[in-house]
């Protein structure tokens, strides 16, 4: 049953709302809501309410930002499909008249980041007093639309550019006392069909960050904020009504020392500040991925009096994963992919905060183990699965992005979905996840059987993208046609080896949840061996009549456990061949499977590795976050800052320090170190259930301990 009470503009009784999913390959018009896009609107409510503790209930679509008398309170809610939508919660004690004011936001583009294009977009607001029923006397809602904002979309149509004009924005109207004369009325949103349920994950934290730096360019001043960031510039500025400043935004410097603005992921990140007389203080509302601010504009008597970010992510105590190591420039990576973690995971874990801020699948597997590994909390990947799941009412297979208006499906990101839930239960031990998963696992089954040879391998797998990796060049020559959308006839190697995987993985689930075992896994394996595997070569090939080895045809392989015993040697000789390279997302597979084969002087060499294909030469290019690609110039449009790329935090904790996360050992990890030798002075501290784990190397031995969290904290 849909949830009523939410309220909406007195112009949106002629907006009509449109279903925006289909299946990726459906021919389906662009919807025609007549909703405007790029909508801020201003509202207050305001309420008495009596003595005692109360929660605060609050939901917008697409977004608010929200202040309580006056200060901040928070902003949100997580981006979800519309009939499985979330409320933030917020405490208020009682006794006095409150004031809600909320800036909410309608993009109405389709694409990754929210459900936005649908003609939805309203609030929802609740008290509830601590232990009693909601509050149903309801909020007298006012509002004013916004026009201080204007500018033209960006990225993949991701976000609007945010020209902000001072003298059309009524400073202080946040605060309990704004008189909100001539301000409309809002009115019940009579089409509203969402159904609600508590934001699974916890509210974004918000950091003030003040420059690191500020110098003096020709007609401004050019901040620096010290390494990559994802939120929102705010300043305030003394001049003359009319003036204009021109803001630039960029995650690195160009060769003369400017910002560089239009950056290489195809955002360009300029925007015009006109002010009011006096002091004007700036607003921004959507977050960019940056480090790097000019202001321009100051040479005509403007003053900047003060700046600052507000620095938005999921919470991450940075003392709870840490690593101290000096050589090979191991904390180094560890930091930039760490970075990088913090900047992508907000709401959701982006692919990337600039271009696409999308949540995508086959990303998330990495971005979630990392994540789980530096908060040690599940919260966030739980809401991930979810969001992946309920996709499935559209792709049985799931989409690649979810949730978000735009429709894409890869069948390699499909494959991978199992790694998800298992993830969960290796760092909980909790089945009951795993069960409320398993449908999901059995419907990307029964979508992909119909591919199926009678040997067992997929052949012809035409539903979504045959991936393999990204950009092309990183394919290491993979010889089978893979041409987006379309995909060659035949049957080639990477999606039945994440085949393979996929079997693996739901054989495992269903060993967890003691259901029958379906054993699929051996006849792919041994359908694969004989259809792949090149003796000559003792390396697997592309496609069934190919001779070509790629690194890719060989890394899942040898990560799931299907390369046979004669064929390490050759694989370890495959990955250190000069020239060869995967993309940073694979790379993680490619080392995991040599972790599988105990070669960890390899695994440890290719991981500090100095040439252009490694986290050394994102850090030789400057990198404060791992990049979407191993160099800036290594792809037309690289992101800077790209989670993919943080596969260093689980290989480095996993098989290099050997913590292993496993619910069936005493403690709910093993320790089965692999650490260089000369590592000596290797340090490292994990949060894992209620414990921290810290493993030091010392006189070329590691050793282990182990203390409750909250000991940390009483020691800090």
């Amino acid at each position: 049953m849909a949830e009523t009470g939410w309220m909406t503009i007195r112009s949106w009784r002629n907006v009509r709302q449109a279903d925006v999913f289909h299946r990726e390959r459906e021919e389906v018009p662009a919807p025609e809501t007549g909703a405007p896009q790029n909508l801020h609107v201003l509202a207050r409510g305001r309420v008495k309410l009596p003595p005692g503790s109360w929660t605060l209930r609050i939901s917008a679509d697409d977004y608010y930002h929200a202040w309580l008398n006056g200060r901040w309170l928070g902003q949100g809610p997580a981006p979800a499909y519309h009939d499985r939508y979330h409320y933030q919660e917020y405490p208020v004690e009682g006794g006095r008249v409150v004031t809600v004011a909320l800036h909410l936001y309608y993009q109405g583009l389709v694409n990754r980041v929210w459900n936005s294009g649908d003609g939805r977009f309203a609030l929802w607001a609740e008290f509830v007093r601590t232990g009693g029923k909601p509050d149903r006397r309801g909020i007298d809602w006012r509002y004013q639309v916004c026009r201080a904002y204007s500018g033209d979309p960006v990225g993949y149509d991701t976000q609007f550019l945010e020209n902000f004009d001072s003298r059309r924005w009524p400073e202080g109207w946040e605060r309990p006392h704004f008189n909100e004369r001539g301000w409309g009325r809002m009115e019940p949103a009579e089409w509203a069909d969402y159904r609600l349920s508590p934001q699974p994950a916890a509210n974004l934290q918000r950091d003030r960050v003040d420059p690191a730096e500020c110098r003096p360019v020709p007609g401004g001043v050019l901040l620096d904020f010290g390494r990559e960031r994802t939120g929102t510039l705010h300043a305030a500025v003394r001049g003359r009504a009319g003036q204009r400043l021109t803001l630039r935004f960029g995650e690195e410097l160009d060769g003369a020392g400017r910002v560089r603005f239009d950056l290489r992921c195809n955002c360009r990140y300029e925007e015009v500040w006109t002010l009011r007389e006096g002091e004007s203080v700036l607003h921004q509302y959507d977050y960019k991925a940056f480090r790097y601010v000019e202001v321009l504009g100051l040479e005509d008597g403007a003053e900047l009096v003060r700046c600052w970010v507000w620095e938005r992510h999921y919470p991450m105590d940075e003392g709870l994963c840490t690593l101290s190591c000096g050589a090979d420039q191991l904390e180094e990576i560890f930091q930039i992919c760490k970075n990088a973690v913090r900047c992508g995971s907000q709401e959701s874990y982006l692919d990337c905060p600039s271009r696409e801020k999308g949540q995508y699948l086959g990303d998330a597997v990495v971005t979630a183990r990392s994540q789980v590994w530096l908060t040690g909390k599940t919260d966030l990947l739980r809401k991930c699965v979810r969001d992946f799941m309920a996709s499935a009412r559209v792709a049985p297979s799931l989409l690649a992005v979810a949730p978000g208006s735009l429709m894409q499906e890869i069948a390699d990101y499909s494959l991978m979905f199992p790694a998800l839930p298992l993830t969960d239960y290796d760092f909980t031990g909790d089945r009951a996840f795993l069960w409320e998963c398993w449908p999901a696992v059995e419907g990307i089954a029964g979508q992909f059987a119909p591919y199926q040879r009678p040997d067992g391998l997929l052949e012809n797998v035409t539903h979504g993208w045959n991936l393999v990796d990204w950009p092309e060049q990183y394919r290491d020559g993979y010889d089978f046609p893979l041409t987006r959308p379309e995909v060659g006839e035949g049957c080639h190697n990477v999606v039945n080896a994440l085949w393979f995987g996929f079997l693996l993985m739901k054989e495992k689930m269903e060993r967890v949840l003691d259901l029958p075992r379906t054993h699929q896994s051996q006849r792919v394996g041994t359908a694969f061996l004989k259809t792949f595997w090149r003796w000559d070569r003792k390396l697997f090939a592309d496609s069934e009549g190919s001779a070509h080895c790629s690194l890719h045809a060989n890394l899942y392989p040898a990560c799931f456990g299907l390369t046979p015993a004669v064929g390490e040697d050759a694989y370890e000789r495959l990955l250190r061949t000069p020239g060869r390279a995967c993309g940073p997302l694979p790379m993680y597979f490619a080392l995991r499977g040599l972790g599988r084969m105990g070669r960890y002087k390899t695994l440890y060499r290719l991981l500090t590795r100095e040439d252009e294909y490694g986290w050394r030469n994102m850090l030789r290019e400057g990198a404060t976050a791992c990049f979407e690609a191993w160099g800036k110039d290594q792809k037309w449009n690289t992101s800077l800052c790209h989670p993919w790329a943080s596969g260093a935090i689980p290989l480095i904790i996993e098989e290099l320090a050997g913590v292993k996360p496993d619910p069936d050992w005493p403690g709910g990890f093993r320790f089965q170190p692999r650490l260089p030798d000369r590592l000596e002075d290797f340090s490292l501290q994990v949060p894992l259930r209620e414990n921290l784990v810290r493993v030091e190397q010392q006189q070329w031995r590691a050793a282990m301990t182990v203390m409750p969290r909250n000991q940390k904290r009483r020691g800090e």
